[in-house]
């Protein structure tokens, strides 16, 4: 019996010993707000991932850094400078959720399929920005945050990554290439925001319909994980 417990302990050993240690994570998401994020916000929210993972030595642990952004809101109208009637400007407003955060993560260390669980904890920047723009090639001439709240989150999900390529460089340097898709739970702190709509002109004046509720929700991403 001791023989097959060896023999299972040098196999993930060398299995450890060949994986590549760091992971950059790129993902395409979609979240569901919950509770009453869900009931002030009444819209699903569209955005990206990013992360940044290095794998200790000798485990399935992954441990780094990510961050998430999500938009929620959005419109645009035409202006124009009182003393240039000539120019018609864009302006945009934006309705967005930022969540950096440190994770941890538990992987299969081989495989095509690899599953894997992760959990995290950072913060929440709830932020609606008005910018001015160009409207022939899109560029942002000038923005402004008009009404930000910080509060934290903490998250708990998991997934699978699929192998699609892996090889060496012209160096020799290995570089392996996965499709990943992952479901998270966030867990939002309480936080006051504007949705979409919810900033107005009175003239020159701005008026604000703050929002203020917790801010969990529940992301689904789809992307890719390089691994080097």
């Amino acid at each position: 019996m001791k023989k097959y417990w060896l023999i299972i302990f040098f196999v993930g050993l060398g299995s450890s010993l060949a994986a590549q240690p760091f992971q950059f994570d790129i993902n395409l998401g979609m979240g569901l707000p919950q509770g009453d994020f869900k009931d002030e916000l009444d819209r699903n929210s569209f955005g990206a991932d990013l992360a940044f993972t290095y794998q200790i030595p000798f485990t399935a642990i992954h441990i780094g850094a990510g961050v998430g952004y999500q938009n929620y809101g959005w419109r645009e109208r035409y202006t124009n400078l009182n003393d240039v009637p000539e120019v018609d400007l864009k302006v945009r407003t934006t309705n967005n959720i930022l969540t950096p955060h440190a994770l941890v993560r538990v992987e299969a260390p081989y495989g095509f399929a690899r599953p894997f669980i992760e959990g995290s904890i950072g913060l929440n920047y709830l932020y609606t920005e008005s910018s001015l723009v160009d409207d022939w090639d899109g560029e942002d001439i000038a923005s402004q945050v008009n009404y930000d709240h910080f509060t934290t989150n903490t998250g708990i999900g998991g997934g699978m990554k699929i192998k699609l390529y892996e090889g060496f460089d012209e160096d020799g340097d290995f570089f392996g290439v996965s499709l990943m898709l992952k479901a998270k739970y966030m867990l939002g702190g309480d936080a006051r925001y504007l949705r979409e709509g919810d900033l107005s002109r009175d003239g020159r004046n701005l008026n604000f319909n703050v929002r203020q509720s917790r801010t969990d929700l529940t992301t689904f991403n789809i992307g890719v994980s390089l691994n080097f």
